[in-house]
């Protein structure tokens, strides 16, 4: 919630702004040119800002999965890409500067030798954070106890308290052929350009797909389950012929 205040009051901060360039530029409209009108007319979206949806996105991950080695590796590029545009939280993990100090926590590991070189993951706070984000999701998501993306909506309005649309919640595990730079690339280009998706660009993620994109195993199971059903269905009408 810290961070989502953070994002409101740069907001706000920005339409002050936008509001003072566009009473600043009214003396000079002999000099407007296409910059300055594209520019105005960026300042006024800006200045007529009373609120946005944005989304709260979580990873849940151990250490050793391949999501973190990314993070790890890339992190980087990472925070560059995301930028201002939204934040990817990651339960359990924190930074610190004393390694000597860190090694004495208990339940308390380092994470990585390069973005993540400051990184420690402790095992008890993310098993609390897991529960309390089952338990606020009201069932929406459950660990898989692999690499979990989940997804919130969240309305921050230019006064007030951000909301939480726990109910609104989206999940699924990453697993190949995604990746974690692939969620950041989607999730940012969908926020950018103001799609509008409801999943953020991460439907075959959150919501995998099903028919020709199933996998054999589901292909098998629905083949018989109707061949199944037919042979019911054959056999009640046989009976309801009488014979």
């Amino acid at each position: 919630m810290g961070r989502i205040r953070d994002r409101q009051q740069a907001l706000r901060r920005a339409k002050h702004e936008a509001q003072r360039s566009i009473a600043d530029d009214t003396g000079h409209l002999h000099m407007m040119t296409a910059a300055l009108m594209e520019q105005q007319y960026r300042d006024r979206l800006a200045a007529e800002w009373g609120g946005s949806h944005t989304v709260l996105a979580f990873l849940f991950a151990m250490p050793d999965e391949s999501t973190i080695e990314m993070l790890n590796r890339r992190g980087d590029y990472f925070d560059i890409r995301s930028g201002s545009t939204w934040d990817l939280f990651f339960p359990g993990y924190y930074r610190a500067a004393d390694r000597g100090l860190e090694s004495h926590v208990a339940n308390t590991r380092p994470v990585g030798d390069r973005y993540a070189s400051d990184w420690y993951f402790n095992s008890s706070d993310s098993d609390l954070l897991r529960q309390h984000v089952e338990d606020a999701t009201g069932g929406h998501w459950s660990y898989s106890g692999g690499s979990d993306l989940v997804l919130v909506n969240v309305y921050v309005p230019e006064r007030s308290e951000p909301t939480i649309d726990w109910a609104s919640t989206q999940s699924g595990a990453i697993r190949p052929p995604d990746t974690l730079a692939g969620v950041i690339e989607r999730i940012t280009r969908d926020l950018q350009r103001g799609t509008e998706d409801p999943a953020y660009g991460v439907a075959s993620i959150t919501r995998p797909q099903t028919g020709e994109g199933a996998s054999s195993a589901d292909a098998t199971a629905r083949d018989f389950m109707v061949q199944a059903l037919a042979g019911v269905a054959a056999a009640l009408g046989l009976k309801a012929l009488g014979t």
